[in-house]
């Protein structure tokens, strides 16, 4: 398959545990990257689980967790921004909810 990677600045490679250590870091407001790149890469761990489904590569449960960013992330953006600001805002200075990650993380280190 062909896949449309997004271009993101955070090298880490795709994997649950690095899901789990970028997400913590997001979370303690320690990341050098914008939560705008950290959802690229979430975006394109979802792509990489879905090309690796039958190999079993990668944990559903992170699957899951990084699906349920992005999407968390474009409705917020919907939903925060009207359709006139949407077209002039600078991602990368956007920021999900601080209680909504902090809940993500939880779940996801319990895991």
């Amino acid at each position: 398959m062909n896949w449309n990677w997004n271009e993101t600045t955070i090298d880490s490679p795709l994997s649950s545990e690095n899901l789990k250590n970028l997400l913590n870091t997001v979370c303690r407001k320690e990341n050098r990257f914008s939560q705008f790149e950290f959802i690229k890469w979430c975006d394109n761990l979802t792509m990489a689980f879905e090309e690796a489904e039958a190999s079993n590569e990668f944990d559903e449960i992170a699957f899951g967790i990084a699906r349920d960013i992005e999407c968390q992330w474009d409705l917020f953006v919907v939903n925060t921004y009207s359709l006139k600001e949407l077209q002039n805002i600078d991602l990368s200075k956007v920021k999900l909810p601080q209680d909504w990650l902090n809940r993500v993380v939880k779940q996801l280190n319990e895991e």
